[in-house]
């Protein structure tokens, strides 16, 4: 009777360890500060953004250099989400940041779009799908500043209509 008392205190220790990360399921510490947080998703930001200009700066003159633009700002752009959403979150910032992120997917869905229409040669489906990213581009500026990021979702030169989900 006495082994099935302590099997159960044995028990409630491990749950109370675990709800108050204790012990064995101590994650370390290793939730960022929010400053270290916004500085480091601020980098992968400003990163892409550079990636962004560099790539626009001649824009395409072919449905083949639409694709090819289209295709290489798709991969850019989840690269950055890939890098901000393994970012270890400070607890306070997850809520704004999943809203965010969800933003930034739509964001990249559209571009997809844009890419098969691009590669269908179907000018008017690339139009829109490009306006549609253009017209989402200042709700994903204020979700990024609820977040705390600075360089995050801003647009930075590039051409008209194609700034990428930023």
């Amino acid at each position: 009777m006495a082994a099935l008392g302590a099997i159960g205190l044995l028990a409630v220790l491990v749950a109370l360890a675990a709800a108050f990360d204790l012990g064995p399921f101590d994650d370390g510490g290793t939730s960022l500060t929010r400053a270290e947080f916004t500085a480091k998703g601020d980098q992968a930001c400003e990163q892409a953004h550079d990636q962004f200009a560099e790539l626009q700066r001649n824009p395409p003159n072919s449905a083949e250099g639409a694709v090819t633009l289209t295709q290489n700002l798709v991969e850019i752009s989840e690269n950055e989400l890939s890098q901000i959403s393994a970012l270890d979150a400070p607890p306070a910032v997850q809520p704004a940041l999943d809203r965010y992120l969800r933003a930034r997917e739509q964001g990249i869905t559209l571009l997809k779009q844009g890419l098969e229409a691009a590669q269908d040669k179907d000018a008017r489906a690339y139009a829109r799908a490009q306006a549609e990213i253009a017209a989402g581009q200042v709700r994903r500026v204020k979700l990024a500043e609820a977040v705390g990021f600075s360089q995050c979702s801003v647009v930075q030169g590039g051409t008209a209509g194609q700034q990428g989900t930023g």
